[in-house]
């Protein structure tokens, strides 16, 4: 039997009062899910339903009634299936290890050492591969553990009719992928916010682009440098954990990218217990996640041929 090492303090507490907070933060996380959409009430399959409306003008000068202009209810889909996490936990693997004045070996089964950095790492790992999944899952082309349960942004904007390609050619900069995107977008898309999510590597090559060009200088929008303004524009790039080890960047609005979750039924859950039958710590941790482009026509899906090259 493999245990999970890593045991924290507090157990039974820590998890009966931060319950909610500790699955909310798993759900809605944060990277791409602070800017996005989010549709709660999926228990597995939901349909986002979507309104377009293009009203018409008309003469008003004339006392008629000439009806004109489309109000388009179309669906796109969202599937969300149930992942979890169970680890099993013994706090025996102290004894011997630095920390072995923590394990109490009579004491009651509800303690347990470092309990909260326990459930802290655990939350935080979830969350990065959470990331990693809405943009580069895909249900059919992946074995991968974390990637086969969804299809991600990146899966479906590369099916999905309407979409913008953009081959960005090898020996290109970042700075030059990053232009082509944004010279391939709509009107729509930029008078909405429009945003270029790249990899840490991509971002971190744009960025030598700008010192290079002497766009250093550039207010780039935040102090953090998560994302960067594109210098002419408004539109942010945005430095996406979920892209990582990826040639594609991806460019729309934010709310045209929808998350689904429940978190209004009994879908999402966390849990830690005593096994008494196994004399260790059990925990699980339950929820659902799947994405959705609700526009498909106001993405631009950009693909370098190579990894970028410095600007000269």
């Amino acid at each position: 039997m493999a245990y999970t090492n890593f045991v924290v303090s507090g157990l039974t507490a820590y998890i009966e009062q931060s319950r909610d907070l500790l699955i909310k933060n798993v759900v809605f996380g944060r990277g791409t899910r602070e800017r996005i959409s989010i549709q709660t009430g999926v228990k597995f399959k939901e349909h986002l339903h979507i309104l377009d409306v293009d009203p018409v003008f008309g003469d008003g000068s004339d006392c008629g009634f000439d009806p004109a202009g489309t109000a388009t209810l179309s669906e796109r889909l969202i599937t969300a299936p149930a992942i979890n996490v169970q680890m099993e936990i013994c706090p025996k693997n102290l004894l011997g290890k630095y920390a072995e004045y923590l394990v109490r070996l009579n004491a009651t089964e509800h303690e347990l050492p470092f309990e909260q950095y326990l459930m802290d790492g655990i939350i935080d790992g979830i969350n990065r591969k959470i990331e990693k999944m809405i943009w580069l899952g895909d249900v059919t082309a992946t074995t991968d553990p974390v990637l086969k349960w969804i299809d991600g942004f990146i899966t479906i904007a590369g099916s999905a009719s309407g979409v913008v390609p953009v081959s960005i050619a090898s020996g290109s900069t970042a700075y030059e992928g990053v232009l082509a995107v944004y010279d391939a977008m709509t009107e729509n898309t930029l008078e909405r916010g429009a945003e270029i999510y790249v990899s840490t590597a991509i971002f971190r090559a744009f960025m030598q682009d700008m010192v290079a060009k002497n766009f250093y200088h550039y207010n780039p929008g935040n102090e953090n440098l998560d994302y960067f303004l594109l210098p002419g524009t408004d539109v942010k790039v945005v430095k996406t954990a979920g892209l990582a080890g990826s040639l594609k960047i991806l460019g729309t609005y934010p709310k045209n990218l929808f998350y689904g979750c429940d978190m209004e039924g009994d879908n999402e859950s966390i849990d830690m217990w005593w096994s008494q039958d196994n004399r260790t710590f059990r925990l699980e941790v339950l929820w659902n996640s799947g994405v959705q482009i609700a526009f498909p026509s106001e993405v631009v899906l950009g693909t370098f041929a190579a990894a970028p090259v410095p600007t000269v």
